[in-house]
């Protein structure tokens, strides 16, 4: 039997993945978004959420008829008091981040 006949059949280790950042920075890693609740009677509600990496809990939730900025930075503010802020934020780039709404007015 040739080298390449027994090398067809033998077992392969995998190579262990690498790290991603996710993975590496997961215990400083918190998602802030979002969302839109359509009620019975039509009234679009948005629905602020931030969610830990670490264990995969809310840190913060609310609701609000029509979120502004100064509204955003105060469930922040309460989501992280004193210094418990993680050193990263990720959100998304949806509509609802650059609304009038939420950039202040």
């Amino acid at each position: 039997m040739s080298q390449a006949t027994i090398a067809k059949y033998m077992v392969r280790r995998r190579k262990p993945p690498s790290q991603t950042f996710q993975e590496n920075h997961v215990k400083q890693l918190v998602s802030a978004d979002f969302f839109v609740v359509p009620t019975v009677t039509f009234r679009i509600l948005y629905v602020f959420l931030v969610l830990a990496h670490d264990r995969g809990r809310v840190v913060q939730f609310n609701v609000r008829e029509h979120p502004i900025a100064a509204w955003t930075a105060t469930q922040l503010v309460q989501a992280f008091p004193w210094d418990t802020a993680p050193r990263y934020l990720l959100q998304d780039r949806d509509r609802n981040w650059r609304s009038e709404r939420c950039a202040g007015s």
